[in-house]
C-alpha cells in the first residue's frame, strides 16, 4: 500500500517522457565530501540514517552524494517533478532512491497543489538540503537537522501565496505519511513509519528577510522487531523484582504514539551580512522522544566569492532514566541494558560551535570547509555511532573537519 502514489507517478514518467523529451528539463548535483575526527568513541555522522561514521584515524565519505532532478511542464498549469539521490545507505531500495516524485498544479498565481512525494517541510532548508551547492554550511547543523531522519512526505500539500505591499505571505497545509531508516550500533536498523502526518507552515518573505513557523503532528506507525522481543521478555519479570517495569513497557510501546513538532525560523541576507536561526520543540505521548529542544544560530558575511559563518547549535532532551530490577543477574542486567538502549535513544545533551567557509570557484562549483567543536554531555547519543563505550572513558569533547566540493550541472 505504501508509496503507491510515488510508483504511479514514476510510471507516468516512463510512459510520457519518450514523446516529450524536447520539453524535459534535467538538472544534476553532486557533493564529494570527506570528514575526519579526533574522537575514539563517538563516530561522527550528520544524519541518523547514515551507516558510516568518522573516528580518529578513520575518515568517512558518507556525506558524498549525487542526484538528478527532472522537470516536465506538460501544460501551462501542470508540472511533473522527480528527484533521485544516490548516497551511502545501509540498504539500497528503490523507495529510498526516489527523493521526490510529484505533480504540481497551479490553479491561479496564488493557489498551488502538489500530490506525490514531496519534501517533508519541517525545516528552512527542506527543499535543497541534499544539494550542497545551494547552502553555505559544510553540512546542515547536526543538532537540529539530524533529530528526524525523514526527508520526504507521500501525500498532498496546498500552498496559498498572498502578496503584500513589500512582502509575500505564504500559507501551506500538508498531509501524508513517511518512512525512513534509523541506523544505530550493533547493526541496528529500523525502518520508521510515520503515519497520519498533518502540518501547516506560515512564512513571510521580504527583500532580505524570511520568517517561518511550522507545526506538524504525526503518529508512529510501526514497532521494530527488537522492541517486540524486549517487551515479551520484560513482561515475564514479576513487578516485585522490577517495580518500574510498567513504565519501561509503556516507553517501548511506540506504535500509535503521537508526536508534535514545532519550529520557528529566521533568515537574513543583504548580500553582505547573513543571519540564520531555527528553533524546534518536540513533544509526544512517548518518553522515547519527548520534551526535546533543538536549535542553532549562525552569523556570517559574504566577501566577493567567499562566505564565512559562525554557528552555535544545541539539542537537549528531558528523557528520564527508569531504574533497573532490584535483583542483579547477568540475564536481568542484559535485558535492562537492551531496554535502556531503546528508551534512551534520544537522551541528548550537547552543543557544537562551527566555523564554515565557502568559496565559489565557478558558477557551478563551490568548495567548502567546516570545523566543528562538540561538547557531548551524554554518550551514547542518537546522533553518532559508537566504539569502546564499555571502557567508561568517553570523549565528551571532540572536533571534526569536513572538506567538500559541490557541483550543479
Amino acid at each position: 500500500m505504501r508509496s503507491k502514489i510515488v510508483m504511479f507517478l514514476s510510471l507516468i514518467w516512463c510512459l510520457a517522457l519518450p514523446s516529450q523529451a524536447d520539453q524535459l528539463k534535467v538538472d544534476g548535483f553532486a557533493t564529494l565530501d570527506i570528514n575526519i575526527s579526533n574522537s575514539q568513541t563517538a563516530g561522527i555522522r550528520h544524519v541518523i540514517s547514515q551507516p558510516d561514521a568518522s573516528y580518529l584515524g578513520e575518515p568517512s565519505f558518507a556525506n558524498s552524494s549525487i542526484g538528478l532532478q527532472f522537470e516536465w511542464q506538460s501544460s501551462s498549469q501542470l508540472q511533473w517533478v522527480a528527484q533521485t539521490v544516490l548516497k551511502e545507505r545501509k540498504e539500497y531500495k528503490l523507495d529510498y532512491l526516489i527523493q521526490m516524485a510529484f505533480a504540481r498544479y497551479t490553479l491561479t498565481p496564488n493557489w498551488q497543489f502538489r500530490i506525490g512525494r514531496t519534501g517533508l517541510d519541517l525545516y528552512m532548508m527542506t527543499e535543497y538540503r541534499d544539494i550542497g551547492f545551494a547552502f553555505n554550511y559544510g553540512h546542515p547543523p547536526t543538532e537540529f537537522y539530524a533529530v528526524v531522519p525523514h526527508q520526504n512526505l507521500d501525500g498532498i500539500d496546498v500552498t496559498y501565496t498572498y502578496p503584500l505591499e513589500q512582502s509575500v505571505l505564504t500559507y501551506k497545509l500538508f498531509a501524508g505519511r513517511s518512512n525512513a531508516p534509523i541506523i544505530s550500533d550493533e547493526d541496528f536498523i529500523w525502518d520508521v513509519e510515520l503515519k497520519s502526518i498533518y502540518g501547516m507552515n506560515l512564512s513571510l518573505q521580504t527583500q532580505n528577510w524570511l520568517l517561518r513557523s511550522n507545526f506538524t503532528t504525526t503518529q508512529a506507525g510501526n514497532t521494530n522487531e527488537q522492541q517486540i522481543q524486549l517487551l515479551s521478555a520484560i513482561q515475564q519479570i514479576p513487578s516485585v523484582i522490577w517495580p518500574t517495569r510498567q513504565a519501561l513497557i509503556e516507553s517501548l510501546l511506540i506504535k500509535g504514539k503521537r508526536f508534535n513538532y514545532f519550529t520557528l525560523g529566521a533568515h537574513y541576507d543583504d548580500s553582505h551580512w547573513i543571519l540564520q536561526s531555527e528553533l524546534a520543540y518536540i513533544d509526544s505521548d512517548s518518553e522515547v522522544l519527548n520534551h526535546l529542544k533543538a536549535g542553532y544560530i549562525s552569523v556570517g558575511t559574504h566577501h566577493d566569492d567567499d562566505t564565512w559563518l559562525l554557528t552555535l547549535s544545541a539539542a537537549k532532551s528531558n528523557n528520564r532514566v527508569d531504574p533497573g530490577p532490584l535483583v542483579t543477574t547477568p540475564q536481568l542486567d542484559a535485558l535492562y541494558h537492551g531496554v535502556i538502549r531503546h528508551t534512551n535513544f534520544y537522551l541528548i545533551d550537547q552543543h557544537t560551535w562551527s566555523i564554515s567557509w565557502r568559496r565559489v570557484l565557478t558558477s557551478t562549483l563551490a568548495a567548502k570547509i567546516q570545523l566543528d567543536h562538540t561538547q557531548a554531555n551524554h554518550l551514547p547519543s542518537a546522533f553518532y555511532l559508537h566504539k569502546n563505550l564499555s571502557s567508561g572513558d568517553h570523549d565528551r569533547y571532540f572536533q571534526s573537519l569536513g572538506l567538500s566540493l559541490n557541483w550543479v550541472f
